[in-house]
């Protein structure tokens, strides 16, 4: 039997346990702030191009976005200045693919020893209309035995995200497959991906890549950098520093 003490502290007890219990529900519904890396790209999903799924250029041809071709025609000899490098122009016949800015600074750079994700990003519709995100996390030291994490996420319209839980297995380490899985039921959206670039002469460019055209990218030489935004559109602004 409880003492009329016990009686008033036992109901108290159970109100602050549900009250807690609630509180964590609605925290898991409203979500978090997702912490991405500084350079992610903002989508607009209903204005993006989502057919694009496949590196597609660095920038089109002077035929096919001639205000593009220009803002990168001004911008190629300021990033020579910049570094302190030779820089060769881009011609109205180039299709400036990645390929073609690594072009444009071998002569200083020398040719590419390799390429290296350091995340990727797909962003899915569920049949429900919910956007998802499978965001891949790449290790750069290759001593480590986590080479890879996957996270994946409900983007809620608040611009906050909600964890949707993985087991430890698909978690740490995935396959090209497991990954491309987790994805497979809806229908993408949207995609990014941040890539470095190692040059034979010690330089690098890192670069990330939105809906299959570059977005943004930052080119380094010996201790100096030149930052190029918005790269997939006429609005291309860079820097020196």
């Amino acid at each position: 039997m409880m003492n009329s003490k016990q009686k008033i502290i036992f109901p108290v007890v159970v109100v602050l346990v549900l009250i807690a219990v609630s509180a964590f529900i609605l925290k898991q519904r409203a979500g978090h702030a997702g912490h991405f890396p500084d350079d992610m790209p903002a989508f607009d999903y209903s204005t993006e191009d989502k057919t694009k799924t496949t590196p597609s250029g660095f920038l089109p041809t002077q035929m096919e976005s001639p205000a593009l071709f220009e803002a990168w025609s001004k911008n190629a000899p300021l990033m020579g200045e910049c570094l302190g490098i030779v820089v060769t122009p881009p011609t109205a016949q180039d299709d400036l693919a990645i390929t073609g800015l690594s072009k444009i600074v071998r002569a200083t750079f020398g040719e590419v020893l390799n390429t290296q994700n350091k995340w990727t990003v797909v962003d899915y519709k569920t049949k429900y209309g919910e956007i998802r995100r499978v965001y891949v996390e790449y290790s750069t030291d290759r001593t480590q035995s986590l080479a890879r994490k996957v996270q994946h996420y409900t983007m809620l319209v608040t611009g906050k995200v909600r964890d949707i839980h993985l087991d430890k297995e698909l978690n740490d380490n995935p396959t090209d497959q497991e990954i491309q899985n987790l994805s497979a039921d809806g229908t993408v959206v949207a995609t990014a991906r941040s890539v470095q670039v190692n040059f034979a002469n010690g330089d690098e460019i890192n670069y990330v890549e939105k809906n299959g055209k570059v977005h943004s990218f930052i080119a380094s030489h010996l201790g100096k950098y030149y930052r190029c935004s918005d790269a997939d559109s006429e609005k291309m602004a860079c820097s020196c520093n």
